[in-house]
């Protein structure tokens, strides 16, 4: 059930700082770091990105 929450949290994180939350509460939560790791992974592979989360090319 932990993990569940934690990914939840994850996944709903929208900014830096909300996802830095984010990890620090799915890694008290229980979660392992290489867990947070895959799963921040693969919601990259499957979300769009946002125009603010892109790295400046110039």
């Amino acid at each position: 059930m932990a993990h569940e929450i934690a990914k939840l949290l994850l996944e709903h994180a929208g900014t830096f700082l909300e996802r830095q939350e984010a990890i620090q509460s799915a890694l008290y939560l229980g979660m392992q770091l290489h867990e947070i790791e895959q799963y921040l992974d693969w919601l990259d592979t499957i979300r769009p990105r946002q125009d603010g989360d892109q790295e400046a090319s110039a």
